[in-house]
């Protein structure tokens, strides 16, 4: 499954010298940048929840949101990984 995201990916930049840039390819650059962002403001989300929770008298709503949000930045964050960083880093390592 890692190898097909990975070639989908690719078929969208353009990975092929020969082939052109997909019509695409901005918007998948876009979309990788906002899974990003939103991977960063979901963790800051939870973060601060659960500092409220904590200085708060320790609510058990509060804290449970918080894990959740945590536990989606994370979600988030692996699928921009699995989407944008790997392809990424697999050209370095064939610059290297």
């Amino acid at each position: 499954m890692q190898r097909r995201f990975g070639r989908v990916y690719q078929r969208l930049r353009g990975a092929h010298p020969r082939r052109p840039r997909s019509r695409f390819s901005g918007l998948m650059e876009f979309a990788c940048d906002a899974l990003l962002a939103a991977a960063g403001l979901v963790f800051l989300g939870g973060l601060a929840l659960a500092l409220r929770a904590v200085f708060g008298g320790f609510p058990a709503e509060d804290l449970i949101l918080s894990f959740v949000l945590v536990g989606c930045s994370i979600i988030l964050l692996r699928a921009w990984e699995r989407l944008a960083w790997e392809p990424i880093a697999q050209r370095l390592d064939e610059l290297s």
